[in-house]
């Protein structure tokens, strides 16, 4: 037997809108008044995170951070989070420098700032205590005494700053930190770790271009850098015949670059040598077949050189993957030489030209 139900009337819904209003009106003022207590909060603990004052800012912040709401309104919890886990960080850094401890005090700072500085950057904010780390490493570099920077864990941070382009935390041509690139380098060839070698030498270069030791350390890099093209494959460079007289003693090699890739040039012999030559920016790359012929568009580089056996890597240095090439020229007392530079993908005649 079928039965008819009334229609609910518009009035029995009355009492749950009501209740609905409430509990919104509620959870709104209840949002509000957890708004001002978290800034409330924040903005004491910020104070005592400025002092150091862990303690009391990590109260303050708890305080902020388990607060039940319904939405993080002004970002409160999630700063309060992060001060409290850098104020306890960098009291443990500090706590390595007041003891004396300078390697484990530089390590500690440096670890600070690449942990908390990706905070910063995902907030857009600047961290009083990542900008304090920053002046207690340069401070560091500036007031200890050479000999206890000599160590490798210094090395270690170092090396850190300079692949991560912070040369900035280093002084800047402060002549006491000099040997200690000489140090770290020598030290990273004696544990087989030539690519921090590498990057200390580079590192010593650029900082004390005029410095005595240039040509010592730059010798020392061309053979790095040959020993690394040997492990990274590199194909064989041609001999190179001669083409003409200097008029003395000297050996001048002439390279052009035909490739739209600046390229570095190493040599490694009687003296050591590394020049970059800049791209060609008319030039192409060549698919499969070299050209018949040097192209001859390039930018040129003229290197006078001390005759002798020199071992030579030509790499790209650009931004495309391009194997490095490395060979043995012999360059006798008075004599010209030239060569020609171009990339060729995937070649399939010629393999052994760049």
């Amino acid at each position: 037997m079928s039965r008819i139900f009334p229609a609910p009337s518009h009035q029995s819904r009355r009492p749950f809108i009501k209740i609905l209003c409430l509990l919104l009106s509620m959870a709104a003022v209840y949002s509000v008044v957890g708004y001002f207590l978290d800034r409330n909060n924040y903005k004491k603990g910020h104070v005592a995170y400025r002092k150091l004052d862990c303690l009391a800012a990590g109260n303050y912040f708890d305080s902020v951070i388990n607060q039940w709401r319904l939405s993080d309104f002004g970002g409160y919890a999630s700063l309060a989070y992060q001060e409290k886990a850098e104020c306890f960080d960098f009291q443990k850094a500090l706590a390595q420098q007041e003891s004396g401890n300078l390697p484990q005090a530089l390590a500690a700072y440096k670890t600070f700032i690449s942990k908390h500085n990706t905070d910063i950057n995902n907030h857009d904010r600047d961290s009083v205590l990542v900008n304090a780390a920053r002046e207690r490493i340069k401070s560091l570099f500036e007031s200890s005494e050479a000999t206890a920077l000599e160590n490798p864990e210094v090395c270690d941070v170092l090396s850190q700053l300079i692949q991560e382009n912070q040369e900035n935390l280093i002084p800047e041509s402060n002549t006491k930190l000099s040997p200690l690139y000489v140090f770290c380098g020598e030290n990273y060839i004696a544990n087989r770790d030539y690519n921090r070698a590498i990057t200390m030498y580079e590192g010593f270069i650029a900082q004390y271009p005029h410095h005595a030791l240039v040509s010592q350390v730059e010798a020392a890099l061309a053979k790095l850098l040959v020993a690394q093209a040997q492990e990274e494959g590199a194909g064989n460079l041609p001999a190179l015949q001669r083409e003409g007289n200097t008029g003395d003693s000297s050996s001048v090699v002439t390279i052009q670059n035909n490739s739209p890739e600046p390229m570095r040039i190493v040599f490694s012999g009687p003296e050591g040598r590394i020049e970059k030559l800049e791209e060609c920016g008319s030039c192409r790359i060549y698919f499969g077949k070299p050209p018949e012929s040097c192209p001859k568009q390039g930018p040129v580089g003229n290197y006078t050189l001390k005759p002798g056996e020199y071992d030579v890597v030509v790499k790209a240095i650009g931004n495309r993957p391009v194997n490095p090439f490395k060979g043995n020229w012999s360059l006798n007392s008075g004599g010209i030489y030239s060569n020609c530079f171009y990339i060729v993908t995937n070649p399939v005649e010629r393999e052994s030209e760049p």
